[in-house]
């Protein structure tokens, strides 16, 4: 009988990844199993890369929920959290090779296109990226292939494949995957003082925070941080914070575990009204339908 990992190990908020990248190489490609301590619900600064190669189950890209099969291949831009989880048993408990990721800075690719001005048509994918996006068809499939040769290739020809990938990328199918205005703006937002930011609102988003806190913590004005914030998500302090216990809300109800009013206040509404308001306007549906509609993603027993 097929379980869900995701059903024994809840998700909570976000982990921050600290990822150690040699400073003589432009990226980091690894590929490691599942589970595995890195292989968690998280995020990071950098851009990712990421192919399963085996086994299917359910990813999360931000707000996004879906079900994930051998060969999902997905570009996830700075910041956004995001996790795979397998669907082991008892004959299986660890999936060997499961993950091919590729990560990178996006000051380098920035500094690379300032070179080598032909790499802009990189620039709509990597936008893009902000949301995570998805790839599909021969195109993709080819790319992935390119992906897992890496592994046996010398390290100027790993950086020319690379390249070859992302170029490749670029011109095939792909569609984006988090909602509308949750994603990142890249630029800036690798800083040491965002990244502090954003790690502590993933770590406290289910308590009571507010703007004028941080902004003291961090020696601005509110004015000042407001404005700083912006520019670092693309969001004000208030949506990009309702996003988060909104989108963690959606990851708790389909766990189906515990009732609407007790998912509310875990995730740091102290009034069941706002909750559902809020929660209508991101969605587009209650909480209650949106349980219902998604009832088909959770594995059958």
């Amino acid at each position: 009988m097929m379980t869900s990992h995701l059903n024994d190990t809840p998700l909570g908020a976000p982990v921050f990844e600290c990822i150690s990248q040699d400073p003589k190489f432009s990226f980091y490609w690894h590929c490691h199993d599942f589970p595995a301590p890195i292989a968690r619900w998280n995020y990071h600064p950098e851009y990712e890369l990421h192919l399963i190669r085996y086994s299917a189950g359910h990813y999360f890209v931000g707000d996004y929920i879906g079900r994930f099969g051998p060969g999902n291949l997905v570009l996830v831009g700075p910041n956004i959290p995001h996790a795979w989880f397998s669907e082991l048993n008892e004959e299986q408990p660890v999936i060997k090779g499961r993950d091919v990721v590729l990560q990178f800075k996006g000051e380098w690719l920035e500094h690379m296109m300032v070179l080598c001005p032909e790499l802009n048509c990189l620039l709509t994918l990597i936008e893009d990226s902000a949301l995570g996006v998805e790839f599909k068809g021969e195109e993709a499939a080819r790319c992935a292939e390119l992906l897992v040769g890496m592994g046996e290739q010398d390290n100027a020809s790993r950086l020319l494949t690379m390249l070859t990938i992302l170029r490749s990328l670029a011109q095939s199918e792909y569609h984006t995957l988090a909602g509308r205005g949750y994603g990142m703006d890249a630029k800036g937002a690798s800083s040491a003082q965002v990244d502090a930011v954003l790690r502590y609102i993933h770590d406290h988003f289910n308590e009571e925070l507010r703007m004028s806190t941080l902004a003291e913590s961090n020696g601005m004005t509110p004015s000042t941080f407001s404005r700083f914030f912006k520019h670092a998500t693309g969001d004000t302090f208030v949506a990009f914070l309702r996003r988060i216990r909104i989108g963690h809300a959606c990851r708790l109800l389909l766990e189906g575990r515990q009732s609407i009013a007790d998912i509310c206040f875990e995730v740091g509404y102290n009034n069941l009204s706002n909750f559902n308001r809020h929660f209508r306007e991101l969605k587009g549906m209650t909480p209650r339908q949106y349980k219902q509609n998604t009832a088909d993603l959770m594995p059958k027993e």
